[in-house]
């Protein structure tokens, strides 16, 4: 008697399952989240909100005050706009309402190792296309192969995970404006940094948006994410995603951040300092360190230490990073979340102190 493995697609027994090694430390600047977390007062706000709404039904099938809400802070029409549960079920949906066998799918790598996931699992087709030396994009190759592989679709991370590139405005417009691929562009750290987009949207009806609650707006444990595309896009995707995959706590939760935007950007703003805090700091080793300009709330390091060997050094002070040395272009590196100042002091007397056992 066969296997049940037999009836498993063979691409989907090739590649292996998005993993994250099960360790804890109380310093956790391995997963690019806001390390100051949700302010009181919101969180406060979420629990009365959420104690008055009546469990034993489900949410609502149209979170249509939701849409509503994202529309108006991100400048778009609601129709517009699909919500669901975090930014990783949008990429979901659209790979699976795009991406068959054969389809051919352009990713710029290294890039977020997840997309690759869901397209394999589609039955995709990959174009991979390298960034430059610097870990910077490379907009003319980039463009070139979208257009002479005849993709069918794109996916651009901007500021990329892990190294924190961004794509401009400009040169995003180009490849709009010279395929009829969908290219979609994944937006996650744009709070943090990086160009917005919205606003091509009303003249590339090709292009698509993604975005999250999970890292500038603290909601990382919630799991909301929104895509913003033409309506006519929006209908299609909808029926790759599943129904009421967003719960009532998380859509309500993700409401009241919005009605309080303010009291989130002063911690947006301090991510920001201390990234480029961060990264003055760690230019200051003598070499052993280099860190990748970045856009969002993380750095790609380069480092003289073999990257396994320097995360199991800070592991035992304590600090969670992430090693990244397996992805391409990245054999000599780490990625490095922004943590709090304190956090950050730590990590810097850590290295210093690892360096000086050597």
């Amino acid at each position: 008697m066969n296997s049940p493995l037999d009836k498993i697609k063979p691409h989907v027994r090739a590649i292996s399952a998005y993993t994250l090694a099960p360790l804890e430390a109380p310093i956790k600047i391995n997963q690019n989240e806001n390390p100051f977390g949700m302010p009181t007062a919101i969180k406060d706000e979420v629990l009365r909100r959420a104690a008055a709404h009546d469990w034993a039904r489900y949410p609502e099938f149209v979170p249509a005050s939701l849409l509503e809400k994202l529309a108006a802070y991100a400048g778009w029409r609601a129709d517009g706009v699909m919500a669901g549960n975090g930014s990783n079920e949008m990429i979901q949906s659209v790979v699976n309402a795009i991406v068959g066998p054969g389809v051919k799918v352009v990713l710029p790598e290294p890039t977020f190792s997840v997309y690759q996931q869901v397209v394999r699992v589609a039955g995709g087709e990959i174009v991979p296309v390298s960034l430059n030396e610097d870990l910077t994009y490379n907009y003319p190759r980039l463009a070139s192969k979208i257009v002479t592989s005849k993709a069918d679709l794109a996916i651009i991370c901007s500021p990329n995970n892990p190294t924190g590139c961004t794509i401009s405005a400009r040169d995003l417009a180009a490849i709009l404006r010279n395929t009829d691929a969908i290219i979609v562009v994944d937006q996650a750290y744009l709070e943090i940094g990086g160009e917005d987009f919205v606003a091509l949207l009303q003249e590339h009806q090709n292009l698509v948006i993604l975005r999250t609650f999970s890292k500038a707006m603290a909601m990382g444990g919630l799991r909301v994410g929104y895509c913003l595309a033409a309506p006519e896009l929006i209908r299609e995707f909808n029926k790759a995603k599943m129904p009421y995959s967003l719960n009532f706590f998380s859509m309500t939760a993700a409401e009241i951040a919005l009605e309080n935007i303010h009291l989130l950007q002063p911690l947006v703003e301090k991510m920001q300092q201390e990234r480029d805090r961060l990264f003055r700091e760690l230019q200051n080793f003598d070499g052993w360190f280099t860190p990748v300009p970045s856009e969002a709330n993380f750095f790609c390091v380069h480092t003289k230490i073999p990257p396994q060997e320097l995360f199991e050094a800070l592991h035992a002070r304590g600090i969670l990073i992430r090693n990244v040395s397996s992805a391409p272009m990245l054999a000599d590196c780490v990625r490095i979340s922004v943590g709090t100042p304190e956090e950050n002091d730590k990590l810097l007397d850590s290295l210093r102190e690892i360096l000086k056992q050597r």
